[in-house]
């Protein structure tokens, strides 16, 4: 039999969709004021559907998950028919303690995989109960992920925990990173290398860790200017979202961008800053006429999905594929395979996915293929349909 600890962090993510970029601290209680609702649940259920799918049978006559009760873990497992054991019961109000000793605990009863659902918080949490002894899976849940112990989906990761158990892959290294939120909430990002601990190894469908481009500002720059010389149309709404490349454009503009939220330009001025929630898909239905304009965030391939979780389902749907602009440096495209969409909907991110241009100097555009994260199969070298 083989022992899996299974935890999950039950108020991962819910600062993103609420502009909060993160809900360590104080910003739990800020984004509950703003309206969040709980993300990772639903991931949750993602994950152990798509792993019920993939390799249910091994599951159910290989494999024991060791969990906490409640929502941290034990809900989703007993929902899906699956073996598990309680190894800690939680507070009603769970804390990173509660993750700690939920893995603690696993591991010392023989877990050989440790999988949490949550962000790089929560990896830092899983990591320092570790160590360097048992590997670890990020099924990514959180605002910030920089690590790079994170499947690029809850699908991926199924995909790779059962390889895993089959013994169709191996273990290697990988980052342990996170950054300062306070900072982060103030457009600075700040980020640290916290250590090292064991991954599963899956080339196409584990996320690289974040890492900064530099030495690209003269591309920006000829992207900035191509788009507001030729490529802005009057009377539309331009909904900018964040990162550099972005950034730059609005410099064009004549004004300073929210580096890690969404602004609002019409008619080549900027009408609304730091965009989330009711207020931003009030905006834009107001306003019919309207472009979204993206750039792949780090190192990972982002398009939709790190970085930008204010684009929220029912933000998205008032948007199609041809209202869609994405620019990036020639230097970043060079370094991905495709970019990837995980936008919470398996709907969606078919929407948004398949070949689109991007905008990558002065006139100068490239074909890249678009594949969504929640489909394993699409992002290891599917066709477009």
């Amino acid at each position: 039999m083989i022992a899996v600890v299974f935890v999950v962090n039950p108020i991962a993510g819910m600062g993103g969709s609420v502009g909060l970029r993160g809900t360590d601290g104080e910003a739990y209680w800020e984004a509950l004021r703003r309206g969040a609702r709980p993300v990772s649940p639903g991931v949750a259920r993602r994950f152990v559907e798509a792993l019920v799918k993939g390799c249910g049978d091994v599951l159910r006559e290989r494999v024991e998950f060791l969990t906490a009760g409640g929502g941290m873990g034990e809900d989703y497992l007993r929902e899906a028919g699956l073996r598990y054991r309680i190894v800690h019961i939680p507070p009603s109000r769970t804390s990173a303690r509660d993750t700690v000793e939920t893995v603690r605990r696993g591991v010392e009863q023989g877990a050989s995989l440790v999988i949490f659902v949550g962000g790089d918080g929560t990896a830092r949490d899983v990591g320092l109960a570790v160590g360097r002894t048992t590997p670890i899976l990020g099924i990514p849940a959180g605002v910030k992920m920089f690590s790079g112990v994170f499947a690029i989906s809850p699908e991926a990761g199924a995909a790779i925990v059962c390889s895993y158990l089959r013994g169709e892959v191996g273990v290697v290294e990988a980052e342990l990173m996170d950054i300062d939120e306070e900072a982060y909430r103030r457009d600075v990002l700040s980020a640290r290398l916290y250590g090292y601990v064991k991954t599963v190894s899956s080339e196409n469908l584990l996320a690289p860790s974040k890492s900064p481009t530099i030495g690209e500002e003269e591309a920006k720059d000829a992207i900035a200017r191509y788009f507001v010389e030729e490529l802005m149309e009057p009377d539309t709404l331009y909904l900018l979202g964040p990162g550099s490349t972005v950034a730059t454009i609005a410099r064009a503009l004549g004004y300073e961008k929210t580096l890690l939220g969404f602004d609002a330009v019409y008619r080549g001025r900027v009408i609304a800053r730091d965009l989330w929630g009711d207020r931003l898909v009030e905006l834009l239905r107001r306003r019919p006429k309207r472009r979204l304009v993206l750039t792949p965030i780090g190192s990972q391939g982002f398009l939709i999905g790190r970085g930008n979780k204010q684009l929220t389902p029912e933000a998205l749907t008032l948007f199609s594929k041809k209202d869609l602009i994405v620019v990036a440096t020639p230097n970043k495209i060079m370094r991905l395979r495709h970019l990837l969409v995980d936008t919470g909907s398996p709907e969606l991110d078919r929407r948004f996915s398949c070949y689109h241009r991007v905008v990558t100097g002065y006139r100068e555009e490239r074909i890249v293929k678009i594949v969504p994260a929640s489909i394993p199969d699409l992002v290891e070298g599917g066709g477009c349909s």
